[in-house]
């Protein structure tokens, strides 16, 4: 009963949050009249839900950024080759995905650390956004993100479609309803989130009927 209303705190809470901690990125700042949205995706590469999640958005021709495990990168180069080439943004996940707060700041350090030469080394392109898993953010992964030139990653859209009682018209009844100019809305490229595709292409098609647009950070 109580999973109805996460999607809603996670939603309002990094609203408000954003004052507080304005070297994170929880949103774009648009210009006037901009109508754009930047999608990102959690958990990826897997093999059930990265290529349906990319047909999609290439349908649309839209762009994201797709925030990796690196452990499933490592073991899965060519999915991360395939996101990167059609023109999204690859960024870190960590490499074993840990809850941030429950992990040694020199644990937490190795990982993204590992998780960026990966990354790397597969697309051969430089690592510049990071996302805490679940939310977590803590002090030595913004100092080791400004450090590395990697800005840690937020959102102000979560529409909660890795909860289990999560459903096509939820997700897109929630992005349509906080979704506003220059929203970082998260996603899960994730196999508990099955319906993610096919809610991905009705938000996508409302939004491009309106002239939005859909950017990688």
């Amino acid at each position: 009963m109580l999973q109805r209303f996460v999607p809603y705190a996670a939603t309002y809470l990094p609203r408000l949050l954003g004052g507080l901690f304005p070297d994170l990125l929880w949103r774009r700042e648009p210009e006037a009249n901009e109508r754009t949205l930047y999608l990102t995706f959690d958990d990826g590469p897997t093999a059930a839900m990265t290529d349906p999640i990319l047909r999609v958005l290439d349908r649309f021709d839209a762009r994201a950024t797709c925030f990796l495990v690196g452990a499933q990168a490592e073991g899965d180069p060519e999915r991360v080759r395939r996101i990167a080439d059609a023109g999204h943004t690859v960024g870190n996940h960590t490499f074993t995905h840990p809850d941030p707060w429950r992990t040694s700041d020199e644990a937490l350090i190795r990982e993204l650390e590992r998780t960026t030469d990966v990354l790397q080394s597969i697309t051969g392109q430089s690592v510049r956004h990071l996302r805490p898993p679940y939310g977590r953010f803590t002090r030595a992964m913004r100092r080791w993100g400004r450090r590395r030139g990697q800005r840690v990653v937020m959102w102000d859209v979560m529409p909660g479609d890795f909860l289990g009682m999560a459903t096509q018209a939820s997700v897109k009844r929630h992005v349509l309803r906080f979704a506003r100019g220059g929203s970082v809305v998260v996603l899960h490229d994730n196999p508990i989130a099955p319906m993610t595709p096919a809610a991905l292409e009705t938000v996508l098609r409302h939004f491009s009927k309106r002239g939005w647009r859909f950017a990688g950070l």
